[in-house]
């Protein structure tokens, strides 16, 4: 049940004014940290990193320093935990040093070297854990964004998820929701004989680029709500025609002028 105690008192009386009204035609999730908690792409993430990427020859050419790509070419072979730590460092190195978009552009290495369903069912696998996990740390359904879902499904709004996470990763899970598969725009990698390159297909869905894929993929009918948690989604949530709405998380950032904001402090979730 949509419940007024989950949301701020002017956002409840918003939505609540616009679905009685029927207004959402259109509306725009991202997925990590907003539709659940947590970063589920993270998690799978580290699922492979954990697994040694057996599946990827060489890893020179992601990273270019000899004597770390030597060191980590040993790590991923004799201790998998230290391979993904040192990955991790190097990785949160260049997002200081070079920005979240272009360090999101080198992680795509990660995800590559095998088919697009051997990844998705490393994600069900990943998935399926944390569902049974009972933890503060398990990647879990928001409750209150999984009933406002629910709401928009009601009065017949189209629903699409717009991820910087793989695109195949999250269709695993978005009917869990009842948002088809094909409503899920995220980050798409090249296949090469069946099998994910490193290689990105434009625009990649981060900051414009998640408005520039939505605006291919509904052939630029544009949309109404956007919800997000990050600068990442800062794009999105400035360019729909309502007012969109941004999950705090306590991160201190500031959405653009115009967006909603709601806290998720005491938001509770639900397993999947």
């Amino acid at each position: 049940m949509f419940s007024n105690s989950d949301w701020s008192s002017e956002i409840f009386s918003y939505l609540e004014e616009n679905l009685t009204g029927r207004k959402f035609k259109t509306a725009l999730f991202d997925f990590d940290n907003t539709l659940v908690r947590g970063d589920f792409g993270e998690e799978v993430m580290c699922e492979l990193l954990r697994a040694g990427v057996p599946w990827i020859q060489s890893l020179s050419p992601f990273f270019p320093e000899p004597e770390i790509s030597e060191k980590l070419e040993t790590l991923r072979k004799t201790d998998t935990q230290a391979f993904m730590d040192e990955i991790w460092k190097y990785y949160e190195s260049k997002i200081e040093k070079e920005g979240l978009g272009i360090a999101y552009r080198w992680s795509t290495w990660i995800f590559s070297g095998r088919s697009a369903k051997d990844l998705q069912d490393t994600a069900k696998l990943v998935w399926e854990r944390h569902q049974s996990d009972t933890s503060s740390h398990a990647v879990q359904a928001f409750a209150p964004m999984s009933e406002l879902v629910k709401e928009l499904e009601k009065i017949g709004t189209k629903i699409w998820i717009v991820t910087a996470s793989p695109e195949p990763v999250i269709q695993v899970v978005s009917e869990k929701w009842g948002i088809p598969k094909e409503n899920v725009l995220g980050m798409r990698l090249v296949e090469k004989n069946g099998i994910l390159s490193q290689d990105l297909i434009e625009p990649f869905t981060y900051g414009i680029g998640k408005v520039e894929l939505v605006n291919l993929a509904n052939g630029n009918q544009g949309y109404d709500i956007a919800f997000g948690d990050s600068e990442n989604d800062f794009p999105m949530l400035s360019h729909g025609r309502s007012n969109s709405i941004f999950l705090d998380r306590g991160k201190k950032k500031v959405p653009p002028t115009g967006t909603l904001i709601q806290s998720v402090k005491n938001w509770k979730t639900i397993p999947l």
